[in-house]
């Protein structure tokens, strides 16, 4: 049997597939194909979709926003940090692109909240920097 073992791994979870036939990815040099008995690798998949296919012929489609893949001793393990895993790609694609979204929008927050803390703190300095030091503000 010419098959392999597949990790995945996120911050959620850790699944793993036993009999892979082949694994294909992509990364910032184009797609590629591994197969059982493939020599030692690491790679950096880039933003997208990868595949791979069981000994029984099925599809299984991986979105994911970039990660590592490293093949040794007859075993793939991929880590990133977070994939969506299903047979219909179309939709996983969209689980990922919404994810992305959602995780984009919290960032912009989040720095939208930073600017006006320090904008706060700036002010606050201004208006200490007013005054002698010992002295005591008066109301």
């Amino acid at each position: 049997m010419n098959a392999f073992a597949l990790n995945l791994m996120d911050s959620h979870s850790v699944q793993r597939f036993d009999n892979v036939k082949q694994f294909i990815g992509a990364d910032s040099s184009g797609s590629f194909g591994l197969l059982a008995g493939h020599a030692k690798m690491v790679a950096v998949l880039r933003y997208g979709l990868a595949r791979f296919v069981d000994m029984s012929g099925k599809w299984h489609y991986l979105a994911l926003p970039g990660g590592v893949v490293s093949f040794a001793n007859n075993e793939l393990t991929l880590v990133t940090v977070r994939y969506f895993l299903g047979e219909e790609r179309t939709s996983i694609c969209k689980l990922l692109a919404d994810e992305m979204a959602a995780t984009d929008s919290d960032i912009h927050q989040s720095r939208v909240t930073l600017v006006e803390i320090e904008h706060a703190l700036i002010r606050r300095l201004g208006e200490l920097g007013g005054q002698e030091y010992g002295e005591v503000q008066r109301v």
